[in-house]
C-alpha cells in the first residue's frame, strides 16, 4: 500500500445560537468553530482521515505543499507511519511548521488500521474498550457569578453528564473567587459528581498568580473535593516552581495541553513539575507521541489523563489512545447552547454520546471507527 496523495479541507461549523466571548479571548465573538480535515490517500483506494485545530485555511496549503513529498518520498506507505512519527519530531520543519502537523500522523494511522481491518486501539494493544466522560464548558466572558456557575453545572448534570471540568480563573488573580465559585457549586449541586478546575495559564493574570496564590488556590479547592488542579503555573518555563507546588498541596497538578514533543514532558516528569500530564493529540505529535507520554508518566510514577478540544474526529483519535492506556477520563468539550454533541460531531455520521453510566464508547470499526458525515463536510468547506 503506497501513498498517493495528500489533501486538506478547511471547514467552518457556524454555532446554532449566535456567538459569544471568553476570558480566553475576550474581545472576540466565537460564532463558529473550525479545523482542517486532512485525507491521505493509497494506491489501494484505502483513505486515511485526520484533524488539526487549526483555525485559519492558509494552514492545509502550506501543509500540502510541505509534507506531501515527504509522505510520497520518505514515508511512501500509511505501514511507515512511525517514519513521519520521527521525521516531524526530529527535523527542524517539523518545529517551524506551525502547529506540528499531527493530523497527517493520525490519517496515516487511520489508513493503517483500515487495511489491517482493526481499530487503532486493538493494533497498539487494547486495554478498555468504553472511558468515563467528563464535560469541558468553557468559561464566559464577562465572567460568571459563582450562581449562574451553580446553575449552569446543574442544568449540564440534569442531562446525565457524571463529571464537568470549569475553565474558570483565567482573569482572576484572587485565588478566593475561584474557590467561591466551585464552593457555591457544591452546596447547590452537591458532591455526587466528579469536578475538576482549569485556571487556564493563570500565572499570565495581572497582577501575577504566582506561587504563594497557587497553593492558596490549590488548598481551598481540595475542601471540595475537586480533582485536580490544571495548568496554575507555567510548568514548561519554570517546571522548578512548579515542583514545588505539587510538593506542597495534595490536590493533584496537572497541564501540557498545548505541549509538543515527548522529551518535552520528560523534563517535566524529571523534575516532578506535574503530577498528571496531558498531551493533546492535535497539539504534542499525533498518536505514536501520545502513546510514548502515557510510557513515560508510568515510568516516572505519574498520571497520563490526554487532554482535547475539538471537532468529534480528534475526539476519535483521542478515544483510540485511551483504549491502549490506563487512563480513566475522556475530556468531553461540550458547551451549551453553542458548543453542542451534534455541532461538535456533525461531520461524523454517529455522534459521540455518553450512555447511562457517563461513558463513552471506543470506536471499535477499523482505524479511527468514524465514517465522515460527506454532505456536512462539503456544505461548510471553505474554498
Amino acid at each position: 500500500m503506497k501513498i498517493t496523495d495528500l489533501k486538506t479541507t478547511f471547514v467552518t461549523i457556524p454555532f446554532d445560537q449566535g456567538g459569544f466571548t471568553t476570558t480566553g479571548a475576550p474581545n472576540i465573538i466565537k460564532k463558529s468553530d473550525s479545523f482542517t480535515l486532512i485525507r491521505v490517500f493509497t494506491d489501494e483506494g484505502i483513505t486515511g482521515i485526520g484533524v488539526q485545530d487549526v483555525h485559519f485555511p492558509e494552514w492545509g496549503t502550506y501543509v500540502e505543499r510541505l509534507i506531501k513529498p515527504i509522505l510520497m518520498e520518505t514515508v511512501i506507505s500509511p505501514t511507515h507511519v512511525e517514519r513521519f512519527a520521527a521525521y516531524i519530531r526530529e527535523q527542524p520543519m517539523g518545529r517551524a511548521l506551525s502547529p506540528m502537523p499531527c493530523g497527517v500522523e493520525i490519517a496515516l494511522w487511520d489508513a493503517l488500521g483500515k487495511k489491517a481491518g482493526l481499530p487503532i486501539y486493538k493494533m497498539l494493544g487494547a486495554y478498555q474498550d468504553r472511558v468515563k466522560a467528563y464535560v469541558s464548558v468553557l468559561e464566559e466572558y464577562p465572567p460568571w457569578s459563582p450562581k449562574k456557575w451553580a446553575e449552569y453545572t446543574e442544568r449540564i448534570l440534569q442531562e446525565g453528564y457524571k463529571a464537568i471540568k470549569l475553565h474558570v480563573g483565567k482573569i482572576w488573580p484572587e485565588p478566593e473567587k475561584t474557590v467561591e465559585v466551585v464552593k457555591t457549586i457544591r452546596d447547590a449541586c452537591g458532591y455526587e459528581f466528579d469536578l475538576m478546575v482549569d485556571v487556564m495559564h493563570a500565572w499570565e493574570s495581572k497582577p501575577v498568580f504566582d506561587l504563594p496564590n497557587a497553593i492558596k488556590c490549590a488548598r481551598g479547592l481540595e475542601k471540595y473535593g475537586v480533582l485536580w488542579l490544571e495548568e496554575p503555573l507555567p510548568h514548561l518555563l519554570n517546571p522548578d516552581l512548579c515542583a514545588q507546588l505539587c510538593e506542597a498541596v495534595d490536590i493533584p497538578i496537572t497541564g501540557g495541553g498545548a505541549m509538543n514533543g515527548w522529551y518535552n514532558f520528560k523534563t517535566l516528569l524529571e523534575k516532578k513539575a506535574l503530577d498528571i500530564v496531558q498531551p493533546d493529540v492535535q497539539h504534542v505529535g499525533g498518536i505514536s507521541e501520545t502513546r510514548r507520554i502515557a510510557v513515560l508518566a508510568e515510568a516516572y510514577g505519574r498520571v497520563f489523563e490526554p487532554h482535547m478540544w475539538g471537532v468529534g474526529i480528534a475526539l476519535a483519535a483521542n478515544l483510540q489512545i485511551l483504549g491502549c492506556t490506563q487512563s480513566q477520563w475522556l475530556e468531553y468539550c461540550y458547551h451549551p447552547p453553542y458548543w453542542t454533541v451534534d455541532i461538535r460531531d456533525c461531520m461524523l455520521k454517529e455522534p459521540f454520546r455518553i450512555d447511562k453510566d457517563g461513558m463513552v464508547k471506543i470506536p471499535d470499526g477499523p482505524g479511527l471507527g468514524i465514517e465522515l458525515n460527506e454532505e456536512i463536510i462539503e456544505k461548510y468547506a471553505v474554498r
